[in-house]
């Protein structure tokens, strides 16, 4: 039974630990509900990325993954200049947003480069008035 012991704890140290995933990571489809042409990486946060095909201009799923990042969709290439009277992007899209799976349904398949970031919260303190 000691023999056992010593082989499972060897075993146990020459495992690789468990690597953490990195934020950033996007799931981009051309069809809704994760259908069509996919693709899934983890993109740098703060840099602005360029969407190319098959993906340009025709992304229907558009989901980040469940860590604390957002991501904001633009309907222009990176540095390319707004002339959208609506606006130029959705607004931020995290794990949470309802339609990430089907941009369609917002008419906004027409995604040509995205920025994500590192979502923060703040905490209100309550002060008890005597």
């Amino acid at each position: 039974m000691k023999s056992f012991a010593v082989l499972a704890a060897a075993t146990l140290a020459l495992a690789s630990p468990v690597a953490k995933r990195e934020s950033g990571g996007l799931l981009l489809c051309t069809g809704a509900n994760a259908t069509g042409t996919c693709d899934y990486t983890v993109y740098p946060l703060d840099t602005c990325v360029n969407i190319t095909a098959p993906f340009s201009g025709n992304t229907n799923t558009f989901a980040p993954d469940g860590e604390a990042f957002a991501c904001y969709p633009y309907a222009m290439p990176c540095g390319g200049i707004c002339t959208s009277p609506e606006g130029c992007t959705l607004g931020a899209i995290d794990f949470d947003y309802p339609n990430k799976f089907n941009l369609s349904a917002v008419q906004w398949a027409g995604v040509a480069s995205f920025r994500c970031f590192t979502k923060t919260t703040t905490t209100t303190v309550e002060t008890e008035e005597q």
